[in-house]
């Protein structure tokens, strides 16, 4: 059993290919707003962002993926800004475990 229930995918899920829109628009749905330039920035920025292959120019992102990596970027709950949160465990594939 999981942490939160987060953790898991939502039952009934099914997963998809994304452009970088419908990518923002499925995290503001989940609780995580992002717009498509933060995405952008992210992917080419950083190492923190949410996984993603390009087709071409055209980047897209597997909706499990960003599902997951939606879900680590909440917290749980604390009690206080000075209570420090374990990280995740994660599977090779970047799934939490």
């Amino acid at each position: 059993m999981s942490e939160h229930p987060e953790d898991a995918l939502p039952e009934g899920f099914t997963d998809a290919w994304l452009t970088r829109r419908q990518a923002s628009a499925y995290l503001v749905s989940v609780g995580v707003p992002r717009t498509p330039a933060t995405l952008a920035k992210l992917y080419s920025t950083s190492d923190d962002g949410p996984p993603c292959i390009h087709r071409g120019r055209i980047p897209f992102y597997s909706k499990r993926a960003l599902h997951l990596w939606a879900m680590r970027q909440l917290t749980r709950l604390r009690r206080g800004a000075r209570e420090r949160q374990p990280a995740p465990a994660l599977d090779q594939s970047g799934a939490i475990s």
